[in-house]
């Protein structure tokens, strides 16, 4: 397998990838509710009453897939810290880039993830997520976590990290077993930097996003 081929193939099976979808779609819907009530309602309370409603909305089959990819990409535009999970993908690479190339990455690598998360939300299988417990870290840090039930076996572990600026609660990132997903990418990335440099590490991404559009709406997605 080369290089290109590697980039940000998943390592992890397929419950992973679907656990980070469903993080994904967990907050892209509460969006609405948690910029209005963000400074009054904990991050638990906030998360456990919605995930009902999220999950309800992603089994709906009266709604196109186009219809639920739009919905998730405009309130997951509110809600994900995009800049920051940039910056944390790329690690101490980050300090490296011009004001030009941090420009040109951020909208790249936010469009990479809102099409990996989507073309996984497809292949929902109706596990349950169960919400359990979340702590402030600082005033304007916490964290939230549960898992996704796995029939037979044990949870899948998930932890979402979120940082509230001017009275919102946003999420830079999500943790499946203990794995952070920004950590995944920041290897990687900090690899293809070191080896060949920024700019094939934007090709590789934006090639790897088209594979990823490409799938979106297909019935099974991409096999990782």
């Amino acid at each position: 397998m080369g290089t290109a081929d590697r980039l940000l193939s998943s390592r992890l099976h397929l419950q992973f990838a679907i656990a980070l979808a469903l993080a994904f779609a967990i907050i892209a819907f509460v969006a609405q509710p948690l910029t209005i009530a963000a400074s009054g309602v904990a991050p638990l309370t906030l998360v456990k009453q919605l995930v009902a409603q999220v999950l309800s909305i992603v089994k709906d089959k009266q709604m196109t897939q186009p219809d639920k990819q739009t919905k998730l990409r405009e309130l997951g535009a509110a809600n994900f810290d995009f800049d920051e999970m940039s910056r944390l993908a790329m690690g101490k690479s980050w300090r490296s880039l011009s004001a030009d190339q941090r420009k040109r990455f951020v909208p790249v690598f936010t469009s990479f993830l809102e099409d990996a998360y989507l073309n996984k939300v497809q292949n929902y299988s109706a596990q349950e997520i169960q919400i359990i417990k979340a702590y402030v870290t600082d005033k304007d840090y916490a964290q939230v976590s549960g898992g996704i039930v796995q029939q037979g076996s044990e949870p899948i572990g998930l932890s979402f990290s979120l940082k509230r600026e001017s009275g919102a609660w946003k999420i830079y990132d999500v943790a499946v077993d203990n794995v952070s997903t920004l950590d995944s990418y920041r290897t990687e990335f900090q690899r293809i930097m070191g080896e060949k440099g920024f700019d094939e590490l934007m090709t590789q991404i934006q090639r790897r996003d088209r594979e990823l559009a490409s799938t979106l709406g297909s019935p099974t997605g991409l096999p990782f």
